[in-house]
């Protein structure tokens, strides 16, 4: 079965920059594609975070904008991060879904 056919949501290619907050730590980097479920996010190039730890990630959609999720990494790859949103933020995962209409679609 192909990575695809697995995917429970349909994802949405994007770019748009993003903190991740882990602990007391803050990487900047960009999202390059984003589901209800997760997104895949560019490998920040000092990424400290094991799979399976829990953090905080701000959309930073213009300066009016900011969505704020919770997400746990579940694939570190050597150029992007692969995280799910965790559940119970459905309000604010249909807002962010909203707004990626209108974000630019990136190379990533």
């Amino acid at each position: 079965m192909s990575a695809s056919e697995k995917r429970q949501h349909p994802r949405k290619d994007v770019f748009s920059p993003v903190l991740i907050a882990l602990e007391d730590q803050g990487y900047l980097t960009e999202a390059w594609d984003l589901s209800r479920g997760g997104a895949r996010l560019g490998r920040p190039a000092n990424w400290g975070g094991a799979d399976g730890v829990g953090f905080k990630i701000y959309f930073l959609l213009d300066q009016e904008t900011v969505i704020t999720l919770a997400a746990t990494l579940v694939r570190a790859g050597p150029d992007h991060l692969g995280v799910r949103f965790a559940p119970d933020q459905d309000e604010r995962v249909q807002a962010l879904m909203y707004e990626a209409r209108f974000m630019e679609q990136g190379t990533g």
